[in-house]
């Protein structure tokens, strides 16, 4: 997919053609989450506009109203006169796509996990979408009420942790985030007078705020991949297609930026189109590391991945 973007807040043009794993590299500020959340826009459109007026959201099919409940208070103005974007060589009207919900398209085919993650759980929960106020983006709404379901579903429930628990990834991904990232800690649910998301060590329950800032950053990423990868035989949630994780490095050290690479690599693996934004000199080393691999003479032609 070719996505071009012109004269749209920071960015005066991107031009991006995707491959399986898509990674965006620059300074704070410069427009890459812009990008993401259009990108999702110019895919799952009918989606969002669908969810926003389920959660009783109006913009009166104004472009004006409608960019900051999708972008966050105070983003409307990233879009002007000259403002354009082009989709697969194709104009792409936003002026008649946020009037539009429902028909044949309104399934999300893109599962998007926001830079802004940690903010998601409040009190060791996930918050709801409409607890959140009109300054955060869809993105960030979504994300926490998707993992909230998830959550309310029983994940952690009848004994068995949260995390590590079988199925959701290979035992040896399991054993390196589990090393490198809780420390041998548990993620476990807690029942009490209310519910509660705690990591146990060495016996002791202790609650988010006092988890590392890694730990507090990783958690809801973790979560989303267990929304991703389905323990069952089947290999992807259906109908989704592409992942967006904005700066899965957030937080950590780089032995548990290279683990979490793990489980981007998992998700290739899984037939996901991944697009990563990052900041990390490690995640593009161990890019850099693939491509070689792959571009080698004897790399087996179903195994090659294009980056």
């Amino acid at each position: 997919m070719r996505v071009v973007l012109e004269n749209i807040g920071p960015i005066k043009k991107a031009d991006v053609s995707t491959g399986d794993l898509t990674i965006l590299v620059g300074p704070q500020a410069t427009g890459k989450s812009i990008f993401l959340q259009l990108f999702k826009f110019c895919v799952d459109h009918a989606n969002i506009v669908k969810e926003l007026k389920k959660f009783g959201f109006d913009w009166k099919n104004e472009l004006e109203s409608f960019l900051p409940v999708y972008f966050g208070e105070g983003m409307q103005a990233i879009w002007n006169s000259q403002s354009r974007i082009e989709l697969n060589g194709r104009n792409f009207q936003i002026e008649t796509h946020f009037k539009k919900s429902g028909g044949a398209d309104s399934e999300a085919k893109v599962f998007y996990i926001p830079a802004q993650r940690v903010l998601i759980i409040s009190a060791g929960w996930p918050l709801p979408f409409t607890s959140f106020d009109p300054t955060y983006p869809f993105v960030v709404k979504d994300f926490s009420e998707k993992i909230r379901r998830i959550m309310d579903s029983g994940l952690g429930s009848g004994g068995t942790p949260i995390f590590p628990r079988g199925g959701y990834f290979k035992k040896e991904i399991r054993d390196a985030l589990q090393k490198s990232i809780m420390r041998e800690g548990i993620l476990k649910l807690d029942i009490g007078l209310r519910k509660r998301i705690m990591l146990e060590v060495a016996g002791v329950s202790m609650p988010i705020m006092t988890w590392s800032a890694g730990q507090r950053e990783f958690a809801p990423l973790l979560l989303g991949l267990f929304w991703l990868l389905p323990p069952a035989k089947v290999s992807k949630k259906q109908g989704v297609n592409w992942v967006i994780v904005e700066e899965p490095e957030a937080g950590l050290h780089p032995l548990a930026i290279r683990d979490v690479f793990l489980t981007i690599v998992e998700l290739l693996s899984r037939d996901y189109k991944v697009l990563l934004s990052t900041h990390s000199s490690g995640i593009i080393e161990l890019v850099w590391a693939i491509n070689e691999i792959v571009s080698h003479p004897e790399a087996s032609r179903d195994k090659k991945w294009k980056l």
